[in-house]
């Protein structure tokens, strides 16, 4: 009995994780808002294929990253190197890893960590911006 039921809670957690692996897919690539909790600022993400675009909204200023698709839910992004000569400061974050944690219809929460600081991390709720 013991093990149809670990077998039965093993089932239920391999869909579970199968469905929120699948709910990913939505965020690879749109239009999408996040806000620093500390600064209260917002940044407009614009992720298309293998590139991002960040914008605060109260800058002019742009930044744009490659990112690298680990897995549907996993994914890096490091500064290109046009970002990184108008802008050192990112250089400093270097590649970052970003892992979407938990998937709905309209936004997802993601951990953030950095492999040259290891006590770096962040958790974000992050909003798909619907078209217009």
């Amino acid at each position: 009995m013991i093990r149809k039921i670990t077998l039965f809670f093993s089932c239920i957690l391999s869909v579970s994780a199968f469905a929120q692996q699948t709910g990913c897919t939505k965020f690879k690539n749109g239009t999408f808002k996040v806000t620093d909790p500390a600064s209260k600022q917002t940044c407009i993400i614009t992720r298309d294929g293998n590139t991002q675009t960040e914008k605060m909204e109260a800058s002019d200023e742009t930044y744009d990253f490659d990112i690298v698709w680990i897995d549907d839910c996993t994914y890096t992004v490091t500064p290109t190197p046009a970002t990184a000569a108008r802008n050192k400061e990112v250089l400093k974050a270097g590649t970052m890893t970003v892992r979407i944690i938990k998937a709905k219809d309209n936004s997802y929460t993601q951990r953030v960590t950095v492999a040259t600081n290891p006590k770096f991390r962040r958790v974000d709720e992050v909003f798909l911006v619907e078209s217009k």
